[in-house]
């Protein structure tokens, strides 16, 4: 899994400060579930994004893939589950933010160090899977810092 900061000109015109490269290649879990991690500091400021599809996450013998966005309070907090499995996605390769029943839509303020937990559960075991890239954006920012 890659994390990009975003130049401030992509910052503006995307309205998101991060970017999340995720590939076939970051299920590595021989189980139908796998959570990537992406750590955030103290004092800071999340709100969910936008996803892209860049290409469909396929598997020989997959019939469904499925991510979720959240933290370890709420597993959907910044975005709903979204299938993105070759199997099912169809035509569908940008999705608006879909933040979870108990999102906050104005982004939540961590007061101590927490994670942000992007949650893959599949059909058979995610570590077959042969192709798929997305990009999650989201913004992330350090309350501390700005003081």
């Amino acid at each position: 899994m890659e994390i990009n900061i975003l130049p401030t000109e992509s910052q503006a015109l995307l309205g998101a400060t991060h970017e999340l490269v995720i590939t076939h290649a970051d299920l590595t879990a021989a189980a139908t579930t796998q959570t990537l991690i992406v750590s955030i500091p103290n004092g800071s400021w999340v709100k969910g994004g936008f996803h892209i599809l860049d290409t469909e996450f396929v598997s020989p013998s997959s019939t469904s893939l499925a991510y979720e966005v959240g933290d370890d309070t709420d597993p959907n907090l910044f975005m709903t589950s979204t299938e993105v499995d070759a199997a099912n996605v169809g035509k569908v390769t940008y999705k608006e933010p879909t933040p979870g029943a108990g999102s906050v839509g104005q982004g939540k303020a961590y007061t101590g160090q927490d994670t942000i937990d992007i949650l893959f559960t599949g059909s058979h075991n995610l570590n077959l899977f042969t192709a798929g890239a997305l990009r999650y954006y989201f913004n992330l920012v350090e309350l501390d810092r700005l003081s």
